[in-house]
């Protein structure tokens, strides 16, 4: 049976997809780290990466995130991720997708089952 989730955030490019991940089957009342996840897929690999939340920033002009793996910085059009190891920064493109790419969608099922 598989966990029913929505899909907060979608933030996408030809290698990588980050995606935030808000499970619908837990009480609200729950620790947000419970509810709430943050994914990068390796689209080459077909390898899904839990980040590891921080800290989070709403400012006016933009949204930004802070992981144990890399930064993350967007608005509703684009964004751009830096990772801590390599320092190396990827440029996303951030849209309201209700349904996912197959691909990223059978992995976060996969990691949903797997919690």
């Amino acid at each position: 049976m598989s966990i029913p989730y929505r899909t907060l955030y979608f933030l996408d490019n030809a290698t990588t997809s980050i995606v935030e991940v808000k499970r619908l089957d837990l009480p609200a009342e729950q620790e947000p780290g419970k509810l709430y996840f943050w994914l990068l897929f390796d689209k080459a690999a077909q390898a899904l990466t839990q980040l590891e939340f921080r800290s989070m920033n709403s400012l006016p002009q933009a949204e930004e995130r802070e992981f144990a793996q890399g930064s993350l910085r967007f608005d509703p059009h684009t964004g751009a991720y830096t990772s801590a190891s390599t320092g190396h920064t990827q440029q996303l493109a951030a849209g309201r997708h209700t349904e996912l790419p197959r691909p990223l969608a059978k992995a976060v099922e996969a990691f949903l089952q797997g919690l």
